[in-house]
C-alpha cells in the first residue's frame, strides 16, 4: 500500500513549487481534454429591465457556486439575433441560455447537431433542442383579467412587449379570455417593445383615445413603471381612483413607494435553478429531449390597482 504521507509531502512540494513559478492552469487545454469548458453563454437582451438583469445576476451567481461561469452575449429580439448568437458558437461552451431573444430554427437545428444545448428562460419554443423555462403566462392574464374586472373596471388596455413574443401573447391571451367570458370583448392594445420610451408611448396612445382604459395590464414591470409615469404626470390621473395599472414579474423596484406597483411575480431565481437543472441533465444525457417547465407565480396585490367591489 502506497505511503499517503509521502504522497501527501510531493503534493505539497509540488504545490510549493508552482506557486513560487508563478505556474497557472491552462483552463483552454483542460477543456480541449475533457470536452467540457465549465462554462455557459448566456445571450440576453434589455439589460435595463430589471428582470433580465435578476436573470444576469442569478445564473452568475448560480453557476459560480459549483465553479462554473458565464459568457454573456447581447442579442436583439427579433429577426436579426442570428448574427449575434452565431457567435457564441466561435467558442467553446457546454451550453447555452437564452432570455428575452430567441434563435432561428436553422439555428437551434445548428446547436443541436455540434451537442450543444440550448435553454430559453421566459419565452416558449418548439424547436429542435431548445427547453423552456416560462412562468404562468396564461393562467396570470386570467387571474389578472379577473382581479381588474372585481375592481369593478369597464374598459381595458393591454401594453405588449414584441408583437410576436410568446410571453406577451400567452398573457393577452389569459387576459382576453377571463374578461371575454364575462361578457367584454374589447381590449385596446397598444406595443411598449419592452422599452420604457415605447411604452410611455403606448400608454399614451391608449390614454388618448376616445374611450381610454380605466384599468392596463402592462406585460412587464417595467413597461409599467412608463405606464404609471406618463398617467400621473402627463394626464394627472389618480392612481387607482382613475386608472388601475397591473405589471408582470415584481421585480424589487415594484414594492417601492413610488411604484406601489400590484404585479404578477415571476421569480428569476427559481427559473434560473431550473434552467441549469436543465443544462446539466442534457449535458449529462440523463435527457436526450427537449424539456418545457413551468414555474408557478402569484398575484402581488399592491396600491396600483383597485380592490375588489364588494
Amino acid at each position: 500500500m502506497p505511503d499517503t504521507n509521502i504522497a501527501e509531502k510531493t503534493r505539497e512540494k509540488v504545490l510549493k513549487a508552482a506557486k513560487q513559478l508563478g505556474y497557472r492552469p491552462n483552463l483552454l487545454a483542460r477543456s480541449l481534454r475533457m470536452n467540457k469548458s465549465n462554462i455557459i453563454a448566456l445571450a440576453i437582451s434589455y439589460l435595463e429591465n430589471p428582470f433580465y438583469a435578476q436573470v444576469v445576476k442569478e445564473l452568475s451567481e448560480q453557476l459560480r457556486a459549483t465553479d462554473r461561469h458565464i459568457l454573456l452575449f447581447t442579442a436583439p429580439d427579433d429577426n436579426q439575433a442570428d448574427p449575434a448568437l452565431a457567435k457564441v458558437l466561435n467558442y467553446q461552451v457546454d451550453a447555452l441560455v437564452m432570455s428575452g431573444t430567441k434563435a432561428s430554427r436553422e439555428l437551434a437545428i445548428s446547436f443541436k447537431k455540434l451537442g450543444v444545448p440550448i435553454v430559453q428562460i421566459n419565452r416558449d419554443s418548439n424547436y429542435p433542442g431548445v427547453s423552456t423555462v416560462q412562468g404562468e403566462d396564461r393562467d396570470a392574464g386570467r387571474i389578472i383579467g379577473r382581479h381588474l374586472l372585481a375592481g369593478g373596471h369597464k374598459r381595458f388596455g393591454f401594453v405588449s412587449g414584441i408583437a410576436d413574443s410568446s410571453t406577451s401573447l400567452f398573457r393577452l391571451e389569459g387576459y382576453r379570455e377571463y374578461l371575454q367570458s364575462h361578457g367584454i370583448d374589447d381590449v385596446q392594445i397598444a406595443y411598449g417593445n419592452n422599452t420604457f420610451e415605447a411604452a410611455a408611448n403606448a400608454v399614451r396612445q391608449l390614454l388618448g383615445s376616445k374611450t381610454p382604459p380605466d384599468a392596463i395590464f402592462c406585460a412587464s414591470d417595467y413597461m409599467a413603471f412608463a405606464a404609471l409615469e406618463v398617467a400621473k404626470k402627463e394626464f394627472g390621473l389618480k392612481v387607482p381612483d382613475d386608472l388601475s395599472v397591473v405589471g408582470f414579474n415584481d421585480v424589487p423596484a415594484a414594492s417601492l413607494s413610488a411604484h406601489d406597483l400590484t404585479t404578477f411575480s415571476q421569480p428569476a431565481a427559481t427559473m434560473v435553478e431550473k434552467a441549469i437543472v436543465l443544462v446539466d441533465q442534457l449535458i449529462s444525457g440523463q435527457k436526450s429531449r427537449a424539456q418545457h417547465l413551468i414555474v408557478k407565480g402569484e398575484l402581488i396585490v399592491r396600491g396600483s390597482s383597485r380592490q375588489a367591489v364588494s
